[in-house]
């Protein structure tokens, strides 16, 4: 019996080791790459790089790097929040590669707000036509390449508490635009530039923007493209975006979001309302479902086990159509799925997500909330 408590008690003090040993390992390969709880202020960029695989619809299986950096402008307060930069490359077995920035500079005790998202990529891609019966049409499927390049600077103002005015462009090319198979659609596959001036209405009074844990969003935004622009085709959007966080727990957040866009115009094939993509009706193939409006809303449950690790849990729904008024004649599209997350620098989290949709799935990787 002794001899059997003896053995018991060597065999845990060995596991525990083990898993002690497996945790400083961990631990240590995290340092290195720039995980950290805390920012360093001495830095002008604090960093950390990330590597990671995805398998998602439009681009199938790859591998991504995301370098995540957090700064605090000149005259940074402690009560203001952090600026951050996110630099994403990524290449896949579809052919798709690309080089990501998003920008978030937080100015004057978050009174002014300068923001810039850009990519550089090659897309090739899938493409079924616009409108719901098209996208479910197999004959309609149609493989192309394109490279892709697109610039979105904009400025926000505070002109009340939480209430910004906005302003800013939008500019998008597809080019070297090759259709592979001769379909009813392919000929609708064209180069094409979208140039566009923006204006908007947002109130804000989420706690921090790359990962909320409480407060509310609401954001209306103008957009107008013309010739005299510099685009290729005369079209405007309005963009209506409504999120709200409630945290039930200590570790539970109850995170909400409707999504709302409205194209008119001589819309190019390319700059539609597309449903689905990695961050709202996670799951589908991103550019499947397009047409000139859509409207979608999810709730998410997240749920923090430790100061590092935490899972997600959504369920939304969501459709297109050709006018505003026949989306509540349309069949919704349901979207389910799960997701881990890791802290990986501080209120920054790394997202693993799974989305089930209609006939179709993503395994997503990315850096903070989808929403």
């Amino acid at each position: 019996m002794n001899q059997c408590a003896w053995l018991s008690l060597l065999c845990l003090t060995s596991f525990g080791a083990l898993a002690e040993s497996e945790n400083r390992w961990l631990d240590n390969l995290l340092d290195k790459l720039g995980a950290s709880e805390t920012v360093d202020h001495t830095k002008l960029i604090d960093w950390g790089v990330l590597p990671g695989p995805f398998v998602n619809p439009e681009q199938g299986l790859g591998i991504g790097i995301a370098a995540v950096g957090l700064y605090t402008p000149t005259g940074w307060q402690a009560s203001d929040p952090y600026s951050t930069v996110t630099v994403t490359s990524y290449a896949s077995t579809s052919g798709s590669y690309g080089l990501g920035v998003d920008n978030r500079t937080y100015l004057a005790g978050d009174s002014v707000r300068l923001l810039l998202d850009g990519w550089i990529s090659h897309t090739p891609g899938y493409y079924w036509g616009r409108g719901k019966r098209a996208a479910e049409e197999e004959q309609n499927k149609t493989q192309y390449d394109a490279k892709r390049l697109q610039l979105n600077p904009k400025i926000a103002l505070e002109v009340l508490p939480d209430l910004y005015l906005k302003g800013g462009w939008h500019w998008q090319s597809y080019q070297s635009v090759k259709s592979k198979d001769d379909t009813r659609v392919s000929n609708e596959l064209e180069n094409g530039n979208s140039s566009g001036l923006l204006l908007g209405i947002e109130y804000d009074s989420r706690d921090f923007e790359p990962n909320p844990q409480q407060g509310s969003y609401w954001n209306v935004e103008w957009s107008d493209y013309r010739q005299q622009y510099g685009s290729d085709n005369d079209y405007q959007q309005w963009l209506v975006n409504v999120r709200h966080y409630i945290r039930v727990s200590p570790q539970t957040i109850v995170a909400m979001e409707l999504y709302s866009q409205s194209f008119s115009g001589d819309v190019p094939w390319y700059d539609q309302a597309l449903l689905g993509d990695d961050q709202r009706m996670r799951g589908y193939y991103q550019g499947q479902y397009r047409d000139k409006n859509q409207l979608s809303t999810q709730v998410e449950l997240r749920h923090s086990f430790n100061a590092r690790h935490g899972m997600v849990a959504w369920l939304g729904t969501g459709a297109i159509a050709p006018t505003y008024r026949s989306l509540e004649e349309q069949s919704w599209l349901p979207t389910v799925g799960v997701g881990y997350r890791f802290a990986f620098k501080a209120r920054i989290n790394v997202r693993i997500d799974m989305g089930l949709g209609k006939e179709s799935s993503g395994f997503y990787f990315q850096v903070n909330e989808a929403f």
